[in-house]
């Protein structure tokens, strides 16, 4: 039994597409039409969940190659004898482990195990939109009325890792699973957390709140959302970004001053 493609064949919307309705219409078919081709970002992040929050299961899913470069007729050979399952380089592993180490060992994070459900697959209706969706959760705690979810990431400097939470909508995910907990598992998270590790050694560990207004957006987003991706449904339509001619957005320093030139150019003619 295979989790994760039980969870694939739901028909649902899930959040990885929902998100390129951010860019488009024309983003988020693609996205559903085309999904994200596997990689090795993807493949490392599944290992670091795996080995944080289902360890007993990675030997299942997993499987190491420790003969060098992917290639010639030892690797088909692994290939096939390991079909289904992630491979990956003992090095990379060793990547892995040290952050699923450091998350697992860091004094904020080790209470958040007790008494936890670790991925969890939802599947509910929206009451706005009326369609049905879908979540895997990485991590809940009902008894303490909290959402987790994992993320590895450059550096957990707050403003770098909120700048990143804003731009791949961490809010808008966690909103989302939020609302298929609550809808799903009929309860709802009072705290929203995000635990960070960084991707390069010490493998550093940051927890991080939601709080409740930044949630209370994220809902009204994430509704949004929804509510357009209903519309596109029932008028079959999928435009692009735009659909008049946009004005040309030039940089500021296209008209900087010379004392305010960033680059230290001289931009002036003639004499």
């Amino acid at each position: 039994m295979n989790a994760m493609a039980d969870y694939a064949a739901i028909d649902a919307v899930n959040w990885s597409t929902l998100k390129a309705l951010r860019e488009s219409a024309m983003h988020y078919r693609h996205a559903l039409e085309i999904p994200r081709a596997d990689n090795m970002a993807l493949m490392l992040g599944r290992a670091l969940h795996t080995l944080v929050l289902e360890p007993d299961t990675f030997a299942e899913h997993f499987a190491i190659w420790e003969e060098g470069d992917r290639r010639g007729k030892e690797w088909a050979a692994f290939k096939e004898a390991n079909d289904g399952r992630t491979i990956l380089k003992a090095s990379e592993i060793d990547e892995v482990v040290g952050m699923a180490d450091a998350v697992r060992r860091h004094p904020l994070v080790q209470p958040y195990f007790d008494g936890a459900e670790f991925e969890q697959t939802l599947e509910w209706h929206d009451t706005g939109s009326g369609l049905r969706c879908k979540a895997r959760t990485d991590w809940t705690i009902q008894s303490r009325r909290l959402l987790l979810d994992l993320k590895s990431t450059r550096s957990i400097d707050g403003r770098t890792f909120g700048r990143e939470a804003a731009r791949f909508g961490y809010h808008m995910q966690l909103a989302h699973y939020r609302n298929g907990v609550h809808f799903a598992e009929r309860w709802t998270p009072e705290r929203v957390l995000i635990v960070a590790v960084e991707k390069a050694a010490r493998y550093d560990v940051g927890v991080f709140e939601i709080d409740a207004d930044s949630l209370q957006r994220a809902d009204m987003e994430v509704a949004d959302l929804l509510l357009r991706l209903a519309n596109h449904r029932a008028t079959d339509t999928w435009p692009g970004r735009y659909s008049e001619v946009q004005a040309l957005q030039l940089p500021a320093w296209v008209y900087a001053d010379d004392e305010d030139d960033a680059n230290g150019f001289d931009l002036s003619y003639g004499d």
